[in-house]
C-alpha cells in the first residue's frame, strides 16, 4: 500500500478489505461448504419461482444451476440467504432489525422485532411491520377517497431493499429498520463502493447474485435506480429524505407530517429548503434552473427564497462562472 513516499506491507485483513471493495470477492457468490441440503426450504423456493414467474417443469438443481445459485462447487451464500430454512444457522448476518421508538431520540421502544425469514421474507416483514405504524390521511371529494400517508411505501420499500442487496454479509452485523416519532430511518452496514461525490450519479451492486435474484421479483425493478426512486416518492409525497455515510450507509425519511399544505402539491419552507440542500449535496455542482425543473411543484421564486436562506446560513456558494457553474455544499 502506497503512503505518501513509501510502501507499506499489507495485513491479510487489508489485503482481503481490498479485494471485497474491489468487487474481487463477493460475498453472495462465496460457497456455503457446510449446507445441509435438510435445510433448504421448498416453500420459499415454490414461492420465488411464483413472484419471478420462473415455471418449475424442469428438475429442481436445474433451475438453481440456471440461477447460478447452485454451482458444481456447491450452494452459494446467495442460495442460502433465499432458500434456507434458517439463513442465520449458517451466515450470521441474516437477520433484520425492526424497531418502533416511541421517541426521536431511541430511548422509548415501543416495539422490537428481530426476524429471520430469507430476503424476500425479510423484505415482506420489513415493509408490513411500517405499513402498520404509517398513519394515512384520507380526504373525500366527490364520492372518491384518496390517501396521503405520513410516508410513501414507494420510498421505504426501495429504501429496505436497497440495504439488503448493498449490505455486506462479510461484517456479521444486522440491518435496522427504524420508526422514530417524526422520521424512518433504514441503516445498512455496507459503505460506498466508489467516491461519495458520484452518489446519485453513479450505481455499484455490492451483491450482484442477490440482485439478479431479487430483479425477476416486483420488489427490484431496475437495478441502479433505488436512489433516484426514494427521492422521487418523497418529493411526491412531500417527505424530506436524507442520505448519509459514516460507519454505514444511512436513509432518513422525515415525516410530512407538519408540512403546512397538501401533500403531493407543496411542501413547507423547512421540508423545502432542506429537500433542496440534500439534492445540491447528491448533485453538487448544480444550477438553480436546474434545480427548479427537478422541484417543478414549487415557483422559481420559491427555489430562489430557498437557495437564499442556504446562503444566509453558510451552507450553500456558488462555484464557477455563471454559464457553467453551479452550487456547491460548503464544507
Amino acid at each position: 500500500m502506497r503512503m505518501g513516499a513509501n510502501s507499506q506491507k499489507m495485513s491479510r485483513n487489508e489485503i482481503l478489505a481490498l479485494a471485497v471493495k474491489s468487487g474481487k470477492i463477493r460475498f453472495d457468490e462465496q460457497i456455503c461448504n457446510n449446507f445441509d441440503w435438510k435445510d433448504f426450504d421448498n416453500e420459499k423456493f415454490e414461492y420465488y419461482l411464483k413472484l419471478a414467474k420462473i415455471s418449475n417443469n424442469l428438475p429442481k438443481e436445474e433451475i438453481l444451476k440456471n440461477l447460478r445459485i447452485l454451482t458444481s462447487e456447491g450452494f452459494t451464500n446467495a442460495g442460502v440467504l433465499y432458500f434456507s430454512k434458517e439463513p442465520y444457522k449458517y451466515i450470521i448476518s441474516s437477520k433484520i432489525r425492526c424497531i418502533h421508538f416511541n421517541d426521536d431520540k431511541r430511548i422509548d421502544i415501543l416495539d422490537k422485532k428481530v426476524v429471520d425469514r430469507g430476503i424476500i421474507g425479510n423484505i415482506e416483514f420489513a415493509l408490513a411491520y411500517l405499513r402498520e405504524r404509517i398513519p394515512v390521511r384520507y380526504e373525500i371529494k366527490d364520492l372518491k377517497r384518496k390517501e396521503f400517508p405520513e410516508y410513501p411505501i414507494e420510498a421505504y420499500r426501495e429504501a429496505i431493499v436497497n440495504a439488503i442487496i448493498h449490505f455486506d454479509y462479510f461484517l456479521g452485523d444486522t440491518i435496522a429498520i427504524e420508526k422514530l416519532k417524526s422520521s424512518i430511518i433504514i441503516n445498512n452496514k455496507g459503505e460506498l463502493l466508489f467516491p461519495k461525490k458520484d452518489f446519485g450519479k453513479r450505481s455499484e451492486v455490492r451483491n450482484r447474485l442477490l440482485a439478479d435474484l431479487l430483479i425477476r421479483t416486483e420488489f427490484m425493478e431496475k437495478a441502479g435506480t433505488g436512489i433516484q426512486r426514494i427521492t422521487n416518492a418523497c418529493k411526491v409525497n412531500g417527505n424530506n429524505c436524507i442520505f448519509d455515510f459514516t460507519d454505514a450507509f444511512w436513509i432518513t425519511i422525515e415525516s410530512n407530517k407538519d408540512v403546512g399544505v397538501s401533500v403531493g402539491v407543496n411542501v413547507g419552507v423547512n421540508v423545502g429548503v432542506n429537500s433542496v440542500l440534500n439534492h445540491i449535496k447528491i448533485h453538487q455542482p448544480i444550477s438553480a434552473k436546474s434545480l427548479s425543473k427537478y422541484f417543478d411543484t414549487v415557483t422559481q421564486r420559491t427555489i430562489e427564497r430557498w437557495i437564499s436562506k442556504l446562503k444566509k446560513e453558510n451552507k450553500i456558494e456558488f462555484k464557477g462562472s455563471k454559464k457553467t457553474g453551479g452550487y456547491v455544499v460548503k464544507n
